[in-house]
């Protein structure tokens, strides 16, 4: 038996403990159930899902819109970094006999809601017979004028996401909806998964409501979504991209449902269609899951210069020729301004009473609601109606300037603002470092389009207060970003009844392929490739010269061994000055060319690129590839904080990083499926090894040093080409600068050799459309293998006056010069970008005209 030890909130609703002190039904799952002992140390499961979260690259960009009342220039900035994902272990819990009543009233919110959506956009009953005021709904941003009458199948309501709380009596309040591109159902299923494998035992005998049926039905519905004329329907999930604040959502979704994840570039509209563009063709595209704001998605009529979209979008969707879901203008149903207007909307449209009441709302359209809005600025929660006003402000949290400001702006248009209660929402038992404490809780939940109504998530995503705040801001912002549960609806009865529980990971593979084949993916693609081989060559060169500086009792005479393996270090990483320079600290150098994330050239720069290439494509990889990456930043944030290091602890985090990049190689090696997108992904390592080799023969093997000294150089390149066995396999004593470069350039049997890479580019691009014979990069590795067959290696290695190896360095600048035009031509003929089209004429500040 575990007890939920922790002291409720005076004055709410608490979700576990009545009045009476007995717990409430559901909860004793989490308290005397079998399996109830694994959160009997909540904090120890609270590290266990953070390491799961990180190993499976589980983030957030809590990217915010400026409050209602801010400056520009007290407005916050965005976050440029991803932040990791917050999971509490203790879930919160609904009783099946409690969730049968809420999942009734969010079912018919989502038909008002659908039904409203369709009547702004149509016959306009509301309007007309004074159920909603004009202002209400002409007056916000997200109402497109433009698709006023374009018939009823263009505006459904196909996904919902609706914010609820339990105010003080214990009824649950609605205090927002999401209609324009509801995020939050991806990391409703990750937080699953992940308090699955913390929580094995609890998870199994809590008869908890599986989740997986509803993403079944996610996909089901996306397919009939499409136009009625279309027999065998694709499907695609539209991203803003990898620095989208939900890019992990969406990415998780598409990977879910097995819908390739595209973005606007990757679309184009002719003949009246909208097409996917692959490498060889345009692919139709039936239906577009949206996760762009409506205004975004095509730049010829909505945002002009927007780079998000599709131009000419807008007009495929009036001929109906694409279904996109949520349709656009949907957006105008997050309006807050209709919440006081629903119930009597529910009986025109519906002819019922409404089930799920929202927070008590005042409109400032009206007479009455100005002076009451007005009246209550310092108590009430002041929302703007249309989201790009900026986000809603508490008025007894404003300075007195603040509220004398937001007072004029009211005054000036009262009829672009309301004012909402403020509820003391229900608590629930919280994971802190000193135990459990009560924090308020909302909740979103989300409804999908089935057939003629609507099927709800059975759970949620919960999001939880800091300790001295409120997760009301959910009603203002896509998701708030910080500490979240699971929402487990349980039944009393076994779970597993539906599902089991490895279909709760259903990886569908439907259609997933094609989406290799958009140019932007295998851009990604390719430069996950090149990053990750350049972070481990340079790691490579980092450890092996470690060990000749130990080997040499961290001798450092210029000229010197360490003295030119640290140079080489600078320019295989171009992270200049450097060691080329003065350095009184080699050490913090050497740190800083491994840690630093801003510094070009840095292994944890391009671990950091890596990871956001990996980011675009994440419905391509395996779950396992963001496992290692997670570690690899667990080891780099070890080394950060060992400040008072002498080089064991620098050693050690190389080695676990390079053992990481090493296990990211097997995996891509092992588990993608050989489309175009791994061709560019293995042209991308090959060309990148190529590169780094030659860069590292220039600076450790042109210039010439006494033996002992050229000895120790030409052996570390050798280890960092992981080559040093081979070579003394076959030549064994003292190694020749000719011989080396026999084994690293030219020997084809040799993987690691320059030689091999440019096989191993061509046989990649061989596979591709346009590859092959004759096109410009066959034709540049034609020309690099010819310079290399035909070089006499002993010749090039004679050394000139002047101490250094003229005719090698010639022949491995020709090689690094045509490898550079290699790239170059890869990137021109298989990745180059399409443009978006942009508005003819100037546009002001890249908004609608």
């Amino acid at each position: 038996m575990t007890q939920l030890d922790y002291q409720p909130l005076a004055g709410t609703y608490d979700e576990v403990h009545a009045p009476d002190g007995t717990i409430r039904p559901g909860w004793d799952v989490l308290t005397d159930g079998e399996g109830s002992s694994e959160l009997a140390r909540p904090g120890q499961v609270r590290q266990v899902l953070d390491r799961l979260l990180a190993d499976d690259g589980v983030t957030y960009r809590p990217t915010r819109a400026p409050r209602l009342i801010d400056t520009e220039e007290d407005a916050p900035q965005p976050v440029a970094d991803a932040v990791a994902w917050q999971l509490d272990p203790v879930p919160m819990v609904l009783d099946q006999r409690e969730w049968v009543g809420l999942e009734a009233g969010l079912t018919q919110r989502a038909e008002l809601l659908d039904a409203v959506l369709d009547d702004v956009y149509g016959d306009q009953r509301l309007l007309a017979e004074g159920v909603l005021p004009p202002e209400v709904v002409f007056a916000h941003q997200e109402y497109l004028r433009t698709l006023v009458g374009t018939g009823a199948e263009t505006h459904r309501l196909f996904l919902l996401a609706t914010d609820v709380g339990r105010a003080a009596d214990g009824t649950w309040t609605v205090l927002g909806d999401r209609t324009e591109a509801p995020s939050g159902a991806g990391y409703a299923m990750q937080n699953r998964r992940s308090l699955s494998r913390a929580l094995p035992g609890l998870y199994h005998h809590s008869g908890l409501r599986r989740l997986t049926p509803f993403f079944h039905q996610l996909r089901i519905a996306l397919v009939e979504a499409a136009p009625t004329t279309v027999e065998d329907p694709r499907v695609v999930v539209l991203s803003p991209g990898a620095h989208a604040e939900s890019a992990f959502d969406q990415a998780s979704l598409a990977s879910q449902l097995g819908f390739p994840l595209v973005q606007g570039n990757d679309l184009v509209v002719a003949d009246g269609r909208v097409w996917l563009r692959t490498m060889e063709r345009l692919e139709p595209v039936d239906v577009v899951f949206r996760h762009v704001g409506a205004r975004w998605s095509d730049p010829l009529e909505l945002a002009t210069g927007s780079r998000l979209g599709a131009a000419g979008l807008t007009e495929v969707v009036r001929q109906q020729h694409v279904s996109v879901v949520n349709s656009l203008g949907s957006g105008v149903l997050e309006n807050p301004g209709l919440m006081p207007f629903l119930a009597e909307a529910c009986h025109l449209l519906l002819a019922e009473p409404l089930r799920l009441p929202g927070v008590e709302t005042v409109w400032g359209g009206t007479e009455q609601g100005r002076r009451r809005l007005l009246q209550g600025l310092d108590q009430l929660l002041v929302r703007p109606i249309s989201p790009g006003a900026g986000r809603g402000v508490v008025g007894a949290r404003l300075s007195a300037a603040e509220r004398d400001e937001l007072r004029r702006r009211v005054e000036a248009r009262p009829h672009q603002f309301v004012g909402q209660q403020v509820l003391d929402l229900s608590s629930v038992p919280t994971a802190t470092a000193d135990g459990l404490e009560a924090r308020p809780v909302a909740v979103r939940m989300f409804a999908i389009r089935s057939g003629a109504s609507y099927e709800v998530m059975p759970g949620g995503l919960g999001q939880v207060a800091d300790a001295d705040g409120t997760p009301h801001a959910l009603a203002d912002a896509p998701l708030a970003g910080g500490l979240t549960k699971d929402v487990w609806v349980v039944s009393g009865e076994d779970g597993g009844n539906e599902r089991s529980v490895a279909e709760e990971r259903i990886f569908h593979t439907a259609d997933a392929g094609a989406v290799a084949m958009v140019p932007r993916a295998l851009d990604d693609l390719y430069w996950f490739g090149r990053y990750a081989e350049r972070a481990e060559d340079l790691l490579r060169l980092v450890l092996a010269t470690r060990a000749v500086a130990v080997e040499t009792d961290l001798e450092q005479r210029p000229g010197g061994a360490v003295h030119q393996l640290l140079r080489a270090i600078t320019h295989l990483s171009a992270t200049y000055p450097g060691f080329v320079g003065e350095v009184e600290d080699p050490m913090a150098e050497l740190r800083d060319i491994v840690l630093n994330r801003l510094r070009r050239g840095s292994v944890a720069r391009s671990v950091a690129q890596l990871t956001h290439s990996g980011e675009g494509v994440r419905d391509q990889l395996s779950a396992d590839v963001w496992i290692v990456l997670g570690g690899v930043e667990r080891a780099l944030a070890t080394l950060r904080l060992a400040r008072f290091d002498s080089g064991a602890q620098l050693a050690d985090t190389a080695e676990r990083v390079l053992s990481g990049l090493l296990a990211l190689s097997g995996i891509t090696a092992e588990n993608m499926v050989r489309d175009a997108g791994w061709q560019l992904l293995e042209c991308g390592r090959g060309l990148e090894r190529a590169l780094q080799l030659v860069t590292l023969l220039r600076h450790t093997c042109v210039r010439t040093s006494e033996p002992a000294v050229e000895r120790l150089v030409i052996e570390t390149t050798l280890t960092a080409a992981e080559s040093v066995v081979t070579f003394r396999r076959r030549h064994g004593g003292r190694p020749r600068v000719d011989s080396v470069l026999a084994l690293l350039v030219t020997d084809v049997t040799n993987p690691r050799s320059v030689a091999f890479q440019l096989r191993r580019v061509r046989d990649a691009l061989a596979t591709l459309p346009g590859g092959g014979a004759g096109s410009r990069p066959e034709r540049l590795i034609e020309d690099l293998l010819e310079v290399m067959v035909g070089v006499d290696l002993v010749a090039a290695c004679e050394v000139g006056q002047d101490g250094t190896r003229p005719g090698l360095e010639s022949w491995l600048t020709e090689q690094q010069r045509l490898l550079k035009a290699l790239a170059l031509a890869v990137s021109d003929q298989y990745l180059t970008k399409p443009l978006t089209p942009q508005p003819m004429g100037l546009v002001s500040g890249g908004g609608a005209g």
